[in-house]
C-alpha cells in the first residue's frame, strides 16, 4: 500500500507543475532542434545549442508536426508558461532524452507495473533492433508508462524503470509487457 501511495504522489502531481511544463517545452523544442532550428532564447541555446543549425524555418521529421500540435494543445490545456530567459530545465534524465532516436514527452497520465517479477528487460534508444541500450529493468523494479510519442511504432513499448521512486532509465522495449509478471498494477 505504501508503494502505491508513493507512486500516486510521484506521478499524479498536478499537471501545472513546472517539471511537467518543462518536459513538454523540452520535447516540443527537441523536434525543432533535430530539424536544425536556430534558437534565439537563452533557454533554447543552453539546452540545445545552435551548432549546425540552419535557420528558423525548418522541416520537421515525419510525424513531427502532429507531435508539436499535440504537445502545444496539452501546454495550452495545463496552461504552461515556461520562462525561456533561464538557462536550465527541470527534466529528469535530460542527457538520456537527447540520445533517444524518437522524441517522447511526458504524458498527463501514468500507469505502472509495480514490482516486476519477470526477467531483465533491456531498454533501447530507438524502436528498432540494434538500437543502443539505454537501461535495464530488473526484478523488483517498477515499470511505468508515463511517456507518449507520435506516431507510436507497432510492436514496441516505451517504458521507464524506477527503483525506490527514482527513475533509473527509460527506452523502447520490443513487445508488450506481460502484466501477469507484475506484483501489482497502478493507474
Amino acid at each position: 500500500m505504501i508503494r502505491l501511495a508513493l507512486f500516486l504522489l510521484l506521478f499524479a502531481a498536478p499537471a501545472g507543475a513546472d517539471p511537467f511544463c518543462d518536459d513538454l517545452w523540452f520535447a516540443r523544442n527537441q523536434l525543432f532542434a533535430r530539424a536544425g532550428y536556430c534558437f534565439g532564447s537563452p533557454l533554447g541555446q543552453a539546452v540545445f545549442g545552435n551548432a549546425g543549425c540552419i535557420g528558423k524555418e525548418v522541416t520537421l521529421e515525419p510525424g513531427g508536426a502532429e507531435m508539436v500540435a499535440a504537445i502545444s494543445a496539452l501546454e495550452a490545456q495545463v496552461p504552461c508558461k515556461v520562462d525561456t530567459t533561464r538557462r536550465a530545465l527541470e527534466v529528469e534524465n535530460i542527457g538520456l532524452r537527447l540520445r533517444l532516436e524518437q522524441v517522447v514527452f511526458r504524458s498527463e497520465f501514468a500507469s505502472g507495473c509495480l514490482g516486476w517479477t519477470g526477467p531483465a528487460l533491456t531498454l533501447l534508444a530507438g524502436p528498432r533492433p540494434g538500437a543502443a541500450p539505454t537501461g535495464v529493468v530488473q526484478a523488483g523494479d517498477d515499470i511505468i508508462w508515463e511517456y507518449d510519442s507520435l506516431p507510436w511504432p507497432d510492436g514496441w513499448s516505451f517504458i521507464s524503470a524506477h527503483r525506490g521512486g527514482v527513475e533509473l532509465g527509460f527506452g523502447w522495449y520490443p513487445g508488450e509487457i506481460d502484466q501477469g509478471l507484475c506484483s501489482r498494477l497502478a493507474g
